[in-house]
């Protein structure tokens, strides 16, 4: 370990290493150079989804870890276009479709997502939802 808690050390090659705990792993540019930083995975995704509770529309994911294709249930039918915006760990938009559902289920096909856990964000005029997905 180089450094911990939040520290940071330049090694003898120019690069600079940040470890921490507590932090989203992140990749990124700083200054015109590349930064990656690496910690464990303590995200904002836990504070995006309780915001769930102040929607009037339950909204159920189903199944979740899933393989192929994963379902969202509302509570009421939506007759408004749905968006849905998909995220990787790093905050990546890795998936984005919007439409209308005939019915109180919405079904997204990602089997060419590898994988991983993802952020969901589905908007529709009335409402913002989010959840976390698990790709198996």
């Amino acid at each position: 370990m180089l450094s911990s808690q939040g520290q940071t050390k330049t090694i003898s090659s120019g690069h600079t290493i940040s470890q921490t705990i507590g932090q989203q792993s992140t990749t990124g540019n700083s200054n015109n150079e590349t930064v990656v930083m690496q910690g464990f995975q303590q995200s904002l995704w836990s504070s995006y989804i309780a915001s769930n509770d102040k929607n009037e529309i339950i909204v159920k994911t189903y199944p979740n870890p899933f393989i192929d294709s994963v379902n969202f249930q509302f509570s009421k039918s939506i007759s408004d276009e749905i968006s849905v915006y998909i995220f990787d760990i790093v905050g990546h938009l890795v998936y984005q479709h919007k439409g209308k559902t005939a019915t109180s289920i919405l079904t997204i096909d990602l089997t060419k997502l590898p994988r991983s856990e993802y952020l969901v964000q589905l908007r529709v005029n009335t409402m913002t939802y989010y959840t976390k997905i698990i790709k198996i």
